[in-house]
C-alpha cells in the first residue's frame, strides 16, 4: 500500500470541474496511488453548491445566472453553501471511521487557524440533531450554516468551518468551507424562497455563521488564509493526525457526526 501524500493549494475552477478533481482525487486513493489527498481551492465563478441528495429545485437558476454565478452538486452529503469569500477544502483518505476521520480534520484545521483569530475557536460540545436538521423541509434546513456538528469549528458559537462527508468506494470524502468573507450571507437570495422564509434564512445565517473578516483576522484574502493553512495541513501532519488518528490532543476516541 503506498504512503504517499499529496498536499497542495490549487488555482480556481468551476463547480464541475472542481467537484471532478475532487473524484479524481477519491479514485487515486481508492486505487492506492495515494494514501492522503488533501487539497485547498477556491471558485470561479462563484457556486451555489448543492448536497448530493438535495434536490436541484431548491436553487434559484435564474437568480443564480441573472448574477453570473453557477450551481453544482457536491458528490457529499449535507446542504447549500454559496462559495464566494471563502478557501475551500477536500480530503481523500482511507478509514474505517469516518466520524474519526470527521474530528481529526477539524481538530487540524483549527491549529492551523488559530493565529488568525484573536478569540479562541472552540470545537462545539452541543450540536444540533443534523437528521432533524437536514430532515426539515423548511428553509433554514436548505442551509449548511445554519447548524452545526460536533467538533466543528466556531467563534463565539457562531461557525467559521462547515463541512460534510460520504463515503465513496470505501474512501471517505470530505469538503468543507472556510468562511474567509461575509459574501456567503447572499445565499438566501439565490435559493427559491418566499420574502418571509428568505428573511428567516438571511437572520439565521447572520446568527449562526461568522467569517474571519467579522472575527479580526489578519488575513482575508482566500490565497493568503490557504497559504497559512498549508503551515500546519502538511504531509506530516496528515499522517500523523489523520492517518494515525492522534487528534491533537482531543479527549476521547471519538470527534463526533458526520454528515453523510
Amino acid at each position: 500500500m503506498t504512503t504517499e501524500i499529496f498536499v497542495a493549494w490549487e488555482d480556481a475552477a468551476s463547480g464541475r470541474q472542481n467537484m471532478d478533481r475532487d473524484l479524481e482525487l477519491v479514485r487515486s486513493v481508492a486505487n492506492n496511488a495515494l494514501a492522503i489527498a488533501f487539497r485547498f481551492y477556491t471558485w470561479t465563478p462563484w457556486t451555489v453548491s448543492l448536497g448530493k441528495h438535495q434536490s436541484a429545485s431548491v436553487a434559484d437558476s435564474a437568480a443564480i445566472r441573472d448574477r453570473g454565478y453557477d450551481v453544482v452538486h457536491r458528490p457529499t452529503g449535507g446542504r447549500a453553501v454559496f462559495h464566494a469569500q471563502e478557501v475551500t477544502y477536500a480530503c481523500a483518505v482511507r478509514g474505517s471511521s469516518p466520524q474519526n476521520v470527521y474530528g481529526a480534520i477539524h481538530s487540524l484545521l483549527l491549529h492551523a487557524l488559530r493565529p488568525l483569530i484573536p478569540t479562541e475557536p472552540i470545537h462545539t460540545s452541543s450540536p444540533t440533531r443534523l437528521h432533524e436538521h437536514y430532515a426539515s423541509a423548511g428553509p433554514l434546513g436548505a442551509s449548511c450554516f445554519t447548524a452545526h456538528a460536533r467538533t466543528e469549528i466556531t467563534v463565539e458559537g457562531r461557525k467559521l468551518v462547515g463541512s460534510a462527508q460520504r463515503v465513496i468506494d470505501d474512501v471517505i470524502l470530505q469538503h468543507g468551507s472556510i468562511l474567509c468573507g461575509p459574501a456567503h450571507l447572499e445565499l438566501p437570495e439565490l435559493l427559491l424562497l418566499s420574502a418571509a422564509d428568505r428573511q428567516r434564512l438571511q437572520q439565521a445565517l447572520e446568527r449562526s455563521s461568522t467569517s474571519l473578516v467579522e472575527v479580526g483576522s489578519p488575513l482575508t484574502h482566500p490565497a493568503d488564509v490557504a497559504q497559512q493553512l498549508l503551515t500546519t495541513v502538511t504531509p506530516a501532519n496528515l499522517e500523523r493526525h489523520v492517518l494515525g488518528l492522534d487528534g491533537l490532543g482531543l479527549d476521547g476516541p471519538q470527534y463526533g457526526n458526520p454528515r453523510v
